[in-house]
């Protein structure tokens, strides 16, 4: 009885652990060899696809053949053997040196020319099916992809549902890549300290591990967290339908500190107003260093005259230039109710910047359209096609976080409004019983310059807070004003509400000249 060897394939992994395709195909072989009274000396069982060369367990089979030299090999069909020309040649070879293959499905003898041509038509027809397959499945995917949807393994902090669907934020580890960005844009960690960081605050891996410094340098370059699909391999992007994890601003300011271009350090030294009062000599910063128990805010210039202020001191003339801002439980009702009448006139203001949002969102697309026409007319190379998709895609990000922010009353101006009224009525208190953070926050909002002297500070305050404290006859004393009540309320509110609306549109423009840029 003749000896030969048996190969059988499934294409994927998946097939062979759950599909019952390799038995099938060792049942068809079993049976064969019996009917011709052939013996299976040694099996060879692939999971992997043929339409590759390269296939372990094929070219371990071609070793062994040659080494022991059984009488043939048999397959369950061609298209078993091989899904392409370069393998197939091989099996020829192996009926050209004189081996006997079989196929348990189709009756064709390699040793005669007819054979070998009935062969080649069904090798070919079985190499034509695997290209077609493979740029339909391309075609799927680049729908998929033009749909906003990834096609491939979920991002870390996402979870798959299933082929067609939308990524997920994952509940368990999208908050610490988010976490991720900010430490990383904030507080100046280098990506190893901040692997170690995550993983003491509970961060893992999929496996259960550290996730180390070069998979959150992927991460952090990643723009598919702001809710952009970018290919690594062709560079392509594609506006994705995901829900993104964070905004397009902060991973700009992650970018910039990868790449140098900004730098995130950490602060050494807490004094409450480092690097916020200048000189009033040389304009460089005072020093903030500690005396006896107390803080100093020193010049270090030998060309300017000595300028040293206790830290005390500093508050005390921070509270004096809050004083204004001291009003009344009537005065506090009376400009609510003017919030609220403005607030009223501002709806028809917010629907047409919802508007105008949308129209520029449009213009992108139209960009994007007529970017993709010249690319099809020759116009432009992909390389820089894919700069220029970029771009637009991230600016309309950009817009389309906007809006959303205007719709979700975000951005909305009696909000506004109202949180600089609250922050009028309550600025002396607050800076009172504040923390470092908070009073240092609030120095920031309301102050556009502080200017040492060599005995005093000097408090320049930022619009509207110093349109404001110019309603008050005097700079210190009790809150006294010469004018009437709701004379001095209509102005303060109409200070307010303007300044807003100065702000609102400025924020405008800018984004206009962006979008003509």
């Amino acid at each position: 009885m003749k000896s030969y060897f048996a190969y059988i394939r499934v294409s994927t992994v998946k097939q062979g652990e759950h599909g019952s395709s390799l038995q099938e195909q060792r049942d068809a072989i079993n049976n064969f060899a019996a009917r011709n009274n052939l013996q299976i000396a040694a099996w060879f069982e692939e999971r992997e696809t043929a339409a590759k060369v390269g296939r372990r367990e094929f070219t371990r089979m071609l070793g062994v053949l040659r080494r022991q030299r059984p009488a043939g090999v048999i397959f369950h069909k061609i298209d078993r053997s091989a899904r392409n020309l370069k393998d197939w040649s091989v099996v020829q070879d192996l009926a050209e040196q004189g081996f006997d293959v079989r196929f348990t499905q189709e009756s064709i003898n390699l040793a005669s020319n007819e054979g070998r041509l009935t062969g080649d038509f069904l090798a070919v027809i079985a190499a034509h099916y695997v290209r077609n397959l493979r740029e339909e499945v391309r075609k799927g995917i680049r729908g998929r992809l033009k749909q906003g949807i990834y096609c491939f393994a979920a991002p870390m902090g996402y979870l798959d549902q299933g082929g067609g669907k939308v990524k997920i934020p994952d509940s368990v580890r999208a908050p610490y890549v988010r976490l991720a960005f900010e430490m990383y844009a904030t507080k100046g960690l280098a990506l190893r300290d901040l692997s170690e960081e995550l993983y003491r605050r509970g961060f893992r891996s999929k496996s259960g591990g550290r996730v180390g410094h070069n998979q959150l340098a992927e991460v952090l370059r990643n723009p598919f967290y702001m809710g952009i699909i970018r290919l690594k391999r062709s560079g392509e992007c594609f506006a994705g339908a995901h829900e993104p994890l964070i905004s397009k601003g902060l991973f700009d300011d992650v970018q910039a500190v990868l790449d140098g271009k900004k730098n995130a350090r950490v602060s050494i030294h807490n004094f409450l107003f480092r690097r916020m009062i200048s000189c009033a000599g040389c304009g460089y910063r005072l020093i903030g260093e500690t005396q006896k128990g107390h803080a100093y805010y020193r010049c270090h210039s030998q060309q300017c005259p000595p300028v040293c202020l206790r830290e005390e001191l500093i508050s005390e003339g921070l509270q004096c230039a809050f004083v204004p801002f001291t009003l009344t439980d009537e005065e506090r009702n009376e400009l609510s109710e003017k919030t609220e009448v403005f607030g009223s006139n501002w709806t028809m203001t917010h629907a047409e910047a919802v508007r105008a949002l949308t129209l520029r969102i449009d213009s992108v697309h139209a960009r994007l359209a007529k970017l993709m026409d010249a690319y099809l007319d020759g116009a432009f190379e992909r390389p820089q096609v894919e700069e220029k998709k970029l771009a637009l895609l991230m600016e309309q990000t950009e817009l389309e976080e906007q809006r959303s922010q205007i719709e979700s009353g975000k951005l909305d101006m009696r909000g506004r409004v109202k949180e600089y009224i609250e922050l009028v009525e309550a600025l002396p208190l607050s800076y009172e019983i504040g923390n470092y953070e908070e009073k240092r926050a609030l120095i920031k909002t309301i102050t556009s310059k502080l200017t040492g002297q060599p005995k005093n500070v000097v408090v320049e305050l930022r619009s509207p807070f110093s349109d404001i404290a110019k309603l008050y006859p005097v700079a210190l004393g009790g809150p006294v004003r010469g004018k009437p009540r709701t004379e001095f309320i209509e102005q303060m509110a109409t200070i307010i509400m303007g300044h807003a609306v100065a702000q609102a549109e400025m924020r405008r423009a800018e984004g206009s000249l962006t979008a003509i840029t």
